[in-house]
């Protein structure tokens, strides 16, 4: 059993899945010896597992720091990467890692904590094509809108390439409906996640990026914000689910 991965199995009919892959603040003990104490942690999808945790869709967390190995990255990366799965610096320009680990470390730690989490996915999509011709994926992030020049929600797509124009449209459609204003591939395209699942056949897929504004307080859930979106989103989710089902 992974301890860094948690799957809610709400039900296998639905063919919507919940991917909630930074909201992990977890840091195995055998790592621990490796970490820059001092270096910041910040841009993390504070909460966003305990705040849809009632909503009735099988979802799939990772509970494994991002700032350790970030399952939103491409194992196809070059040497160059800005954003390599396992992160040399916060932020900040501040080492993560008091010691970056070796090659050898590095391929293990994507075996152990990486992998796990695609095979998470693709077993449930697999699953669900069972019984539903298409099968969407939603995955679930925040970002922290002081640092960028908008509050919106964001949905993205990789330039479009991850879901039909129907589909997105609709999706749209849904959040507008529910005065939720959203943004489209800026200033955030999508991560490996959606990229690696929509080349599957019969698989939407959409990067939703949720403000901190919209539900936090000092990186917790605001009791009266947090509650509200809630509402919002999980009527959105059920009219996504229900457009799927057609």
């Amino acid at each position: 059993m992974n301890v860094y991965l948690t799957i809610s199995h709400a039900t296998n009919c639905s063919p919507l899945l919940i991917s909630i892959p930074h909201s992990g603040t977890e840091i195995p003990e055998s790592i621990q010896n490796r970490i820059n104490q001092q270096a910041k942690r910040i841009h993390t999808d504070w909460q966003l597992d305990l705040f849809i945790k009632d909503f009735p869709f099988t979802t799939i967390t990772s509970n494994l720091s991002r700032y350790v190995v970030d399952v939103n990255r491409s194992k196809y990366s070059s040497k160059n990467a800005t954003f390599p799965i396992i992160p040399k610096y916060d932020e900040f320009g501040s080492p993560l890692f008091k010691q970056y680990p070796s090659k050898s470390i590095q391929q293990q730690w994507i075996k152990e904590y990486y992998t796990p989490y695609y095979d998470a996915i693709f077993k449930q999509i697999t699953v669900k094509k069972q019984n539903n011709s298409i099968v969407c994926l939603l995955d679930l992030h925040s970002y922290d809108d002081q640092y960028f020049h908008t509050n919106k929600i964001i949905i993205s797509t990789k330039g479009h390439s991850t879901i039909s124009k129907e589909s997105l449209n609709y999706i749209l459609n849904c959040f507008e409906k529910a005065a939720l204003s959203t943004q489209l591939d800026k200033p955030f395209k999508g991560g490996n996640i959606i990229h690696e699942v929509s080349k599957q056949a019969n698989i939407e897929a959409i990067q939703i990026e949720i403000p901190y504004s919209l539900y936090l307080h000092n990186n917790t859930l605001d009791p009266q914000k947090s509650k509200n979106l809630q509402e919002k989103l999980l009527q959105i989710f059920l009219q996504i689910e229900e457009y799927y089902k057609k």
